[in-house]
């Protein structure tokens, strides 16, 4: 076993120095390889014997049955090689997961030649490929699908693709590497006690903002303001243009800090504080958070919640 795992670690090094990590892979000469599968070996076995045989027997019929198997294997290498020779094969940006689910690959498979491929494989190892097919000068987008077990950057070794097309006697292959990887989010957990808000000064509880709820108060009338919202009884009366401002309620603000679950296991600890992130999104709450060397201020919004479940997830 230890020579078997030292052939196929020197075998990896040498592909990986000819095919490095990218975000596109064009298949070509260079990078593909072929090989009979386990019936093209039992094929080959049976061609040496009938040879064998009807060189011993003086047989033409043995002879005739030999070649017809032979040309076929010249024609499997030639349809199998063919049917993923020009393939370009891009890389997608992985979209960020929790950990415990399963995180999405996407490649874009790009035909730019007439000829129809089929059964292109796609995964992580030979043995594990799921199919498909390519049409003519169209594109196709396959997704491997990898469970993530722990928080952090997910990044496989190598992709493969594969096809043993047209009639499963020859398996060509390609070994690539892109240059992608996927944030893996922590697992949020429901913390079993209140994570109590840190609060400064007049930061405590509800806070309002300018919307279109409630009327706040008056000031002067700037170029771009709606029209409906100029206060017109104000301009009769020869007070100028003035424009009506409004607040709307907004929700509370909300500084988590490590401090608040230190006491728990690191990991539990993260997955308490993205649970409690997650569930200041969806209230609508001003959030910020505070990790041993990351201090991220108050915010809301898409944004504001990746660049919390990141600093979570990337926390030594």
């Amino acid at each position: 076993m230890k020579i078997v795992s030292a052939i196929e670690q020197k075998f990896f090094s040498w592909v990986d120095k000819r095919s490095p990590e990218q975000q596109e892979v064009h298949l070509r000469q260079r990078n593909i390889y072929i090989l009979p599968t386990r019936y093209g070996w039992l094929m080959l076995m049976i061609l040496i014997l009938i040879l064998v045989a009807s060189t011993n027997y003086q047989n033409n019929m043995g002879f005739m049955a030999g070649f017809i198997l032979l040309a076929i294997g010249m024609l499997s290498v030639f349809y199998t090689y063919r049917n993923v020779r020009g393939l370009k094969i891009r890389a997608l940006k992985p979209q960020s997961v929790y950990v415990g689910q399963e995180c999405s690959f996407p490649f874009e498979f790009n035909n730019p030649s007439e000829s129809y491929r089929s059964s292109i494989g796609i995964g992580l190892s030979k043995k594990q490929v799921e199919y498909f097919d390519v049409e003519s000068r169209a594109k196709a987008v396959f997704h491997i699908k990898i469970k993530a077990n722990k928080r952090g950057l997910l990044k496989p070794q190598r992709f493969v693709c594969t096809s043993i097309f047209p009639f499963g006697i020859f398996q060509v292959w390609s070994w690539f590497k892109p240059n992608h990887v996927a944030l893996i989010y922590p697992k949020p957990i429901e913390c079993p006690q209140i994570l109590a808000p840190q609060s400064h000064g007049q930061e405590e509880g509800a806070f309002a903002q300018k919307g279109s709820e409630d009327f706040h108060s008056l000031r002067d009338y700037q170029s771009g303001d709606p029209i409906k919202q100029v206060m017109w009884k104000a301009f009769a009366r020869e007070r100028g243009l003035l424009t009506k401002e409004f607040e709307e309620l907004v929700g509370e603000q909300h500084l988590l800090t490590w401090e608040s679950v230190s006491q728990y296991d690191k990991e539990l600890a993260i997955s308490y504080l993205t649970d409690a992130v997650i569930k200041a999104e969806q209230a609508g709450n001003l959030y910020g958070l505070e990790l041993p060397k990351v201090r991220i201020e108050k915010g809301q919004g898409a944004e504001h919640l990746h660049q919390c479940l990141s600093a979570l997830a990337l926390m030594e």
